[in-house]
């Protein structure tokens, strides 16, 4: 389909989508979409608990899905879902994910592959929930019969995670005061070591189409200035990596140490420096620019597992697609790792990328998360709404298309937002890659009393995606998790997907 019969068919579904490109002041080229690729993103309870076969059917039916991108490890998942923000209308009873006991493993692991290595995975337990069931398996004989293709979907665990995994505690990142941080250390050779283990046995034992991985942390700068986080890492891997390429430990921790203790000072309410906050941490950089050299480095290694894991499974199974996963931070707000990371260095190893494009849950998270945040901190000079104008300047959101700080609490960013971060990831990997635009679907909010509903207006849902197919995106992907998504929302992008196929 060319790009004006596929406006002409968008306009008639009620989307005034003609007047959008023009007010966006960006070109997009011709629209033809042969392979359109429509993925979800699905835990394997959710399958058994619908039943496979049925799940499948509702997929395809509803939302056009063609690809599930289904969990092959949950370590990272916290479980604590509360009933109301889970859909409660997928034709079954909603279940407290509280009360429940899930594996963590959903794929045939076999020990003896891991004899060695510092660090394993949980066992099968009769305890545990479908421990009996070979869930990847059963969706691939499905799924194959149905015309429609299976990723594994993993995403890197933090280490409040390490009583499940064993011997995960061994490769934490070391924080400036050489206790243990929040995350795996990405120059931990074990570390590496167990994740390349761990793909190339799950690509050997499944007749897998594709892997999506991803971390969801960005490193030491970006979480000290904006939230305060103690730096790291500072452990013998990271410092061996660093010296290597010339850049000095000492003046790296000096010049991280400066900072922390500026953000703990006006986190405590203390008196702002002479020159102020931003100067200051200007000034810190200056005299001690090890610090950006050492932040650098870091985000690097994390290109490197997914060079490496690309590679792991290219080996095993050449036909196989590898996708980094762009989570929200990365790809919406996170300014320093924009500078550091290029979605044209992910398009050197990826098939495709996906950048999260949240628009809806964006708002309250931009509010609390982003501005809040940078304003107690880092950017404590600017008043608020200073620091959400600045930041609509530096990420190239027109400020008159997207809500104010006053609105962020209740109403999302507009679907200009989708096109323009989706515009950005096009132009980034310059055809190398393909990209899939990861759009929300019903996300709820972490308010301060715990997760609560926040539920997607479908024809907002609609828009977005034609906004991002619009941008040059090939391909729509269905997120967060399959289990909070409701009907009308996932037939709000299932209509979008056939306008795109």
């Amino acid at each position: 389909m060319k790009r004006r019969e596929f406006l002409r068919q968008a306009g008639a579904g009620g989307l005034g989508i003609g007047w959008a490109c023009q007010s966006s002041g960006v070109e997009v080229a011709a629209f033809s979409k042969s392979d359109f690729f429509a993925g979800i993103q699905i835990g394997p309870h959710s399958l058994l608990d619908e039943g496979i076969d049925r799940c499948l059917d509702r997929l395809q039916e509803t939302a056009g899905i063609n690809t599930l991108l289904c969990y092959s490890h949950t370590y990272h998942m916290s479980y604590n879902s509360p009933p109301e923000i889970l859909a409660n209308d997928h034709g079954i009873e909603v279940r407290d994910m509280r009360r429940r006991k899930l594996p963590r493993v959903w794929v045939r692991h076999d020990p003896g592959r891991f004899r060695g290595s510092a660090i394993g995975h949980q066992q099968s337990r009769k305890d545990l929930e479908y421990h009996d069931r070979d869930v990847f398996s059963e969706l691939i004989e499905a799924a194959t019969k149905r015309g429609m293709k299976v990723h594994a979907r993993m995403l890197e665990a933090d280490m409040s995670r390490k009583d499940q995994i064993p011997g995960y505690d061994q490769v934490a990142a070391i924080g400036l005061d050489d206790q243990p941080s929040h995350g795996p250390c990405w120059n931990h050779p074990a570390y590496r070591q167990w994740l390349r283990l761990t793909v190339e046995e799950m690509f050997e034992n499944y007749s897998l189409d594709g892997l999506q991985y991803g971390a969801e942390r960005v490193g030491a700068l970006s979480e000290t200035l904006f939230r305060g986080v103690t730096p790291s890492c500072f452990c013998s891997h990271c410092i061996a990596r660093n010296s290597a390429e010339g850049i000095d430990a000492a003046r790296a921790k000096e010049g991280y140490r400066q900072i922390f203790a500026l953000v703990q000072r006006l986190e405590a309410g203390r008196s702002k420096p002479i020159d102020g906050v931003f100067v200051s941490v200007l000034s810190i950089l200056m005299e001690f620019p090890e610090v950006l050299s050492w932040y650098r480095q870091w985000l690097h290694a994390d290109l490197e597992i997914g060079q490496m894991l690309s590679g792991t499974v290219k080996r095993v199974r050449p036909t196989a697609r590898y996708g980094s996963h762009v989570d929200h931070q990365r790809s919406s707000w996170d300014i320093f790792y924009r500078a550091a990371v290029s979605y044209g260095e992910m398009a050197e190893f990826s098939d495709y990328v996906k950048p999260i494009l949240y628009h809806d849950i964006l708002g309250p998270r931009m509010r609390w998360w982003v501005v809040d945040r940078m304003h107690t901190r880092a950017m404590s000079d600017f008043s608020m709404d200073q620091v959400l104008a600045g930041l609509y300047a530096v990420l190239g959101h027109n400020p008159n298309e997207q809500p104010s700080l006053d609105q962020l609490n209740d109403q999302g960013l507009s679907p200009e937002y989708v096109f323009r971060e989706t515009k950005r990831c096009v132009d980034g990997v310059d055809g190398h890659a393909s990209v899939y635009s990861g759009i929300g679907l019903d996300v709820p909010w972490h308010s301060p009393k715990g997760l609560a509903p926040f539920p997607s207006d479908p024809e907002l849902i609609f828009q977005s995606c034609v906004r991002a197919i619009e941008a040059g995106a090939d391909g729509l992907i269905a997120s967060r998790e399959y289990d909070e998504m409701r009907m009308p929302s996932l037939e709000a992008f299932g209509r979008a997907v056939r306008l795109g196929k």
